[in-house]
Order: C-alpha cells, then structure tokens, then sequence
C-alpha cells in the first residue's frame, strides 16, 4: 500500500514529543522513530519474544508443501502498548520441486487483540504492490492503520515471499538508485522507460544469478503461502484484508483456498480481469474527476477557475522550461536537486491522487505552480515517492504482474492504450512495462488468472471515486461475480479507503463482527466531495483542555488529534504541538535541536506578546521545511509550541493558527 503523505510529517512529530525529563536529559526517540529519523536500511533491535520453537503445519498440508513455522523474535521495533508474536514461515521456493534445497522464508508478526477472549478467526492483512514491505515500515503506520483492529480480533501482518524482511529478498537496489540520479534529469517519458528498462534488467540478471527462480513469485505462490501459514498456526478460519494488490491475492485465495476464510475486505480492489492497458484511460477517468470535481465545488471553482486548461497549459510550459529546486528525503534528511518537468507534474499528479489527504490541497497547489512558481507541495510529493523505494521489491512486482498480468496482452494493445489521451504525454505509456515482462522470464500464468472470480464467501468492497489507480468500476466488476458481496464507493477518497478512518473503518468492524449482514452505510450517506483547500478561507479555531498535560488553549476545527499535544491538518501538510514542558524555557530552548531534529540551530525571530505571556520567538526547518516555534515559562516550566508546515502556505498558517494559540495557550490546574 502507498505509504500516506501525511503520515511522514506526523510520524515525525509524534517521534519527538517525548520531551526530557530534567532527570533524563538525553532520552532516546519513541519506538518506530529511527525507521523515520534514520536510514530505513537500519536494522532494529529484536523485541523480545517467546523462546523459539517450532510448529510443523498439520499432515495434509507437510505432504503437499512441507511448510513449517518457528516462532522467533521481531526483526521491527514493536509498538507500543501492544502484545505481539513473531515467527517464520519457511516453505519451498517451488513446490513442485520441494527437495531442491530452495526454500522461501517469510516473516509473520500476529498482533493479539485487547479484547480479553477474541473470536478465534483472526485478521489476516495482505499488503499491496505487489512488492510492498509490510512489516519494515510499520513503526510509521501501525498506530493509525492497525491498530482499531486490535479491540475484537487478533491481527496478522506479514511481508510476502521477496519482500521486505523475507528471505530471499527480491529487492532491485539499481532501481532505487536510479530513482534518486533521475531527480535532477530533464529526461521526457520515453527516455526515463528507456532507463528504467535497463535497470530493471540488471536488477534481474543479479537475482537469478544468485540462483531465484523468479517464476516462483507470483500470486498463485503468493496463496498458497498464506494457505500454508493459516494451517501452520493452526486456525480453522479467518478473515482476509486486502488493500490494492492485497485484493487481488484475496480474490485468488477465494478461489483456490475457500475452506479457510470466513470473510473479505477488497479495498481498493484490482480483479483478475482487469487489463494493464486500462492504465491511461483510469488516470485520465482520475484526472477528469478532479478538474470536474473543482469545477463543481463553488468556492474551488472561484478561487481556481478552468483547472484543467491551466494545469496541462503548466505541462507544456514545464516540458520547455522545467524548475529545478531543493528536496529533502523525509526519512534520511539529505537534499537533492529535483527538476520538475511536464512529465513530471502528470505523473506526480497520478500518484497523490492516492491519498485522501492531498486530494483538496491539488487545485491550489496547480495554481500555485502556474501563477506563482510556487512548488513546494509537488517537490516534496516527488520525493516522498523516491524515498519510499527502499520499502518496495521490484523484483516481486516484476515478477508477479508480468506472470499475471502484462502479457496476457500483446504489445500492441499496449501502445494503441494511450493514443485517445495525447495531453498524458505518453507517460502512461505501458509497452516499456511490456518489454520488461518480455524480458523477465517468468511465462504468461493460466487463463483462469485473468478471469473473474466467483465465490459465496462475504465480501465487503471498498472504493474511492478519486482512486487513480483502482477506479470504482473496478470494484462493481468484481463484486458482479461474488453472491455475498457489498459494494460502497466513497465520494472523496482516494487509493486505500480504509486508511480514511471513520465512516470506512466503522463500516468494515461491523461487517468483520457480522460478514452475513450488509454493514449500515448511514455515515456514508453525510459524506460529500473534497474540503478543497482555498487560499484565505478562514480557519475556525475551538477550545480545548487537556487536564493531563495541565493546559487548556485553541486548536484547528477538523483537525486531527495524534496525542501528546499534537495536531495535524487532515491534509498532512501542516501540524502543530502544544506542550508544557518539565524543563526551563533556556534549558528547552538548548534541546530543541536534538528533541524535534531541526536541520539547524532555531534562529530569534523577536518577541509575541499575548494577554499572559512574553513569547520568545524562532524560526527553523525541518527536514526542510518551514518551523516557527515560540516559548515561555509559567511557575518555572516551558511552555513550547511548534509549527511545521508549507512554504506555499506557512503565513497564513502563522496568521490563522500560531499566534491564536499563543493567544489562548494557558496552564490549567
């Protein structure tokens, strides 16, 4: 699944909110904080688990896969506030030959519910992709993702055949290389394919020539793998939790496993029969919905009138003249030489398509660009997309999408796919992809992988109308051929409904409590388009106290609370915390650097009076971008306050919710 925008610049936050002591001046970071504040390559220390031990899967399943399952410790910092048990689940690498001494071994982390007697069917989560790390990045989602599933029922997470902690790891460094030497390239589409392809290709020629059997990594395996395992830990059922690709392998564990799965969550869903070659078309149905989608919201349309002819009048413009300015990698910290041409722009456009959050922030930021060269929301769009690299096999995703998918279709149709939309600049041009598949080696799978699956079993099928890469149509398809299937599309979601919370999240428990029943869709009935975010538009500021921290101020309305006094604009690109500290304003002052990891020492910028306090005031940046921060005392402790946000948007930011909540911020006893 693609890793949120927004959860970057929270994660960071909450890292860093667990201000010193003045008797432990020095703490360490919060579990999960180095995977975000360091290299993402850095291994963690094992959390202690039971004594490793091993279970052999029951008779039936040793004679046709001889799959077993140790437990052993987490290779991830665990979260906290949780219980969990980690194993591995070694299976042949193929299992028509399980004697030739190739074995896969794949990591599993089950997460034991609160709930003091849950039901025995666990939840089964199956990532995107596919290629997707599930559990190496999971410090930076689980609290936000996971964790509600926790209240009724166990939770199983873990990283498929090839990818992320499992062995062999079909990860292709060339390309996350490649990824990062592009950024300052003024390269068109066909030339970055070009690149891309011989990359790729090398990535393969180095796996098989440490002896991967690259046929071996598809979705058929990739099922059978999640058979194996629901037998290994002994459950008679469970239910199964599929996200983008995740959906995919679900619907063929449906087919050829039925037995053992009580229940379905498709979000986000990409059936069998679905076609590569839709890919232009799906991107231009996304784009449409957002140019129209403005275009009917009043206060969008005024602010940012007739968005599609400036945004692909901005295409052209950046093809002949492309910017190039600082980006920072939000996880290691390093800046980079990003160079933004019309390519570039569509093809970031596709990909924050996915996320809910950006979605309203996408009009201003196109007129941004275009009136103002302002681009700041795109660059650090950009470069979260690259750093992510590190978190994803490619070779998995070769691997398997060119076995199921890709050449189940010619060439042809692939290079006739985007002719309708010439305005895309052939960035969805798929025949590269082709090529690759044609390279690859691993064989077309059988006709049964791209036809629609047809199962009894209860499903629920999530989709978002501003989905780009899985449109709602792809969910209608494939609920027409499940008898127990509830289809919902949500008005201004984006890829990954479920990570949306509320409405989608309350719909998917109550189904899981009770798959035979069409879950209440009352809260979907209030949901309307996207807030699209309008420059000016006022911020509406509400009371709030927090007796535990001993303070009572102001806060953003409909923003979100992460704890620990943070807040965070649903869109990701603005947060602020408000804390009282157990340390003076000088002493606080001192840490600043080291506690919320400022690229630099805070700067003075003046002073702020409000009716109580005498705030001291600094600027600074984080990861690159813009943090005011102020401080005061009250009875000898600081009281901090620290604002992250845009540069596109940081004065109306500080205008509209800084200096209100140092207005209001008071101690309370």
């Amino acid at each position: 699944m693609h890793l949120r925008f927004a959860l970057l610049i929270i994660a960071l936050f909450l890292s860093a909110c667990a201000v010193p002591s003045a008797s432990n001046p020095t703490p360490t970071l919060a579990p999960g904080a180095e995977a975000l504040l360091g290299a993402p390559t850095t291994t963690p220390v094992p959390a202690p688990t039971a004594a490793p031990g091993s279970t052999v899967a029951p008779t039936a399943t040793a004679v046709r896969t001889v799959a077993r399952y140790e437990t052993a410790n987490c290779e991830f910092p665990p979260p906290g506030g949780v219980s969990v048990e980690c194993g591995w689940l070694t299976v042949p690498e193929d299992r028509a030959k399980p004697d030739n001494g190739r074995e896969v071994r794949l990591h599993v982390a089950i997460f034991r519910s609160t709930r003091p007697d849950p039901p025995p069917d666990p939840i089964v989560y199956l990532e995107g992709g596919p290629g997707v790390d599930a559990l190496e990045r999971l410090p930076l989602v689980f609290d936000l993702w996971f964790r509600p599933f926790l209240a009724n029922r166990d939770f199983i997470l873990y990283d498929p055949r090839g990818a992320g902690y499992s062995t062999p790891s079909l990860a292709c460094p060339e390309l996350t290389k490649l990824s990062f030497d592009m950024l300052p390239m003024d390269v068109r589409a066909a030339e970055s394919s070009r690149l891309w392809g011989e990359a790729a290709l090398k990535c393969r020629e180095r796996l098989v020539a440490e002896g991967i059997d690259l046929a071996q990594y598809n979705t058929l395996t990739g099922a059978a793998d999640l058979e194996d395992l629901r037998l290994a830990l002994g459950y008679e059922q469970w239910n199964l939790i599929g996200s983008s690709y995740g959906t995919r392998l679900a619907l063929t564990a449906m087919r050829e496993y039925p037995q053992g799965i009580r229940s379905v969550v498709l979000d986000s869903t990409r059936p069998p029969q679905i076609n590569e070659s839709q890919t232009p078309a799906d991107a231009e149905r996304a784009f449409q919905t957002l140019f129209r989608g403005c275009a009917a919201d009043p206060d969008c349309n005024a602010a940012y009138p007739d968005l599609e002819r400036v945004f692909y009048d901005l295409v052209e413009k950046l093809n002949t003249q492309p910017v190039t300015l600082p980006g920072v990698d939000p996880f290691t910290g390093r800046t980079y030489e990003v160079l933004i041409n019309g390519d570039t722009l569509i093809s970031t456009l596709f990909q924050a398509m996915y996320s809910t959050e950006i979605i309203p922030l996408l009009p201003r930021a196109i007129y941004g660009a275009a009136q103002k060269n302002e681009f700041s929301l795109w660059v650090r769009l950009i470069m979260n997309n690259v750093s992510q690299s590190d978190y994803f096999s490619y070779g998995v995703m070769y691997s398997s999408r060119c076995y199921d998918e890709i050449l189940f279709e010619t060439r042809e149709a692939m290079a006739k796919a985007d002719e309708p939309f010439p305005h895309q600049q052939d960035v969805f041009d798929m025949t590269a992809f082709w090529d690759i598949c044609n390279a690859w080696g691993v064989g077309v799978a059988p006709p049964i992988e791209n036809q629609p699956v047809r199962s009894a079993i209860p499903a629920l099928i999530l989709a978002g109308t501003y989905d780009p890469a899985t449109p709602p149509d792809d969910g209608k398809e494939a609920v027409a051929t499940l008898r127990n299937g509830f289809f919902f599309e949500f008005p201004s979601s984006g890829h990954g409904v479920l990570l949306d919370g509320g409405c989608p999240l309350s719909m998917a428990l109550a189904f899981l409590d009770n798959p035979q029943r069409q879950p209440d869709a009352a809260c979907l009935a209030q949901l309307g388009g996207p807030a699209f975010d309008v420059e000016g538009a006022a911020v509406r500021m509400i009371p709030f106290r927090d007796s535990d921290a001993g303070i009572a101020g102001v806060t953003p309305q409909g923003w979100t609370n992460f704890g620990q006094g943070v807040y965070g604009r649903p869109s990701g690109d603005v947060a602020i915390v408000q804390m009282r500290t157990p340390l003076s304003a000088l002493e606080m002052l001192a840490r600043l650097d080291q506690q919320f990891d400022l690229d630099s020492k805070p700067e003075s910028a003046g002073e702020y009076r409000s009716e109580r306090y005498a705030w001291q005031l600094y600027t600074a940046t984080i990861r690159g971008q813009p943090t005011d921060i102020a401080l005061t005392e009250d009875g000898g402790r600081a009281l901090l306050v620290l604002m992250i946000s845009d540069p596109g948007n940081r004065d109306e930011m500080y205008e509209q919710v800084f200096l209100p909540v140092l207005d209001a911020l008071r101690v309370i006893s």
